[in-house]
């Protein structure tokens, strides 16, 4: 019953209207950013020069990639996912009915909340495979390996947007409170993400943050090994986890 619920309430998020203003901004940075990396501010090319050690086109244009595209887009696309999971239901009354099933309050929130994380899957990972073609005859020196194994990881940050705004959905129970304090929360994550590259001496502190281990692909472009890809996806599946079950254990305290 789990999985079918799971299933139906993922086609009917495809099916909203915001999820469809999300693919078009996911769309609008994909056809976008080949732009943005072709002329970038001298600035932004010798900052990356000194991060990254590197003239690298492709490297250049995969920082942009992630950070001033999918970064961002994941930060909003959390939020509208996953900003006022249970609320809406509480405020009309219909949570208690949904509760009348045979699921708890625990499983009915990790359902809804693994549901958006499909939805946010589906979005994040099409845009990669419909800009990979473009990418591919517009950057120069496009590493279709290395894109989408950046991608790989980066999408399990995505998750914990997601996972993240539904926790505080639950904690706050006010829709526009608990939106707020999650774009603030992950926009502060996002903003040092690349902390450790800027600084080499907050490499230790800034490897907590799960946005700085979605981007760490970027460290290795040049000797990317299996476990460069495997550790921060095992190390943000135990984040994600961790924020799920905050959530569920807040969620059995509820008087509905």
């Amino acid at each position: 019953m789990k999985a079918r619920f799971l299933w139906l309430d993922m086609r009917a998020t495809l099916g909203e209207r915001k999820t469809w203003l999300a693919a078009g901004l996911m769309l609008y940075a994909a056809i976008s950013m080949p732009f943005v990396a072709a002329k970038p501010p001298e600035h932004v090319r010798s900052a990356l020069g000194g991060w990254f050690s590197t003239s690298d086109p492709f490297l250049l244009f995969l920082f942009i990639w992630t950070d001033l595209a999918m970064n961002k887009c994941i930060l909003i696309l959390g939020v509208v996912l996953a900003g006022s999971l249970l609320i809406r239901e509480r405020e009309t009354g219909q949570l208690a009915v949904l509760l009348s099933k045979p699921i708890s309050p625990a499983a009915y929130f990790l359902t809804r909340t693994l549901s958006a994380c499909a939805v946010m899957a589906v979005l994040y990972v099409g845009t990669h495979l419909a800009a990979a073609p473009l990418l591919a005859r517009s950057v120069p020196g496009f590493r279709a390996g290395l894109f989408f194994a950046s991608m790989a990881v980066h999408l399990f940050a995505a998750f914990f947007t997601v996972c993240f705004s539904a926790l505080m959905s639950v904690l706050i129970q006010r829709r526009a409170m608990a939106g707020l304090a999650s774009l603030l929360v992950l926009s502060l994550l996002v903003g040092m993400a690349f902390m450790g590259f800027y600084n080499p001496a907050w490499s230790g502190l800034s490897a907590f943050n799960p946005l700085t281990q979605g981007i760490s692909v970027l460290g290795h472009v040049d000797d990317l090994r299996p476990g460069h890809v495997l550790t921060p996806i095992a190390l943000l599946l135990g984040m994600n986890a961790a924020v799920l079950a905050l959530g569920a254990l807040r969620v059995r305290q509820w008087e509905v």
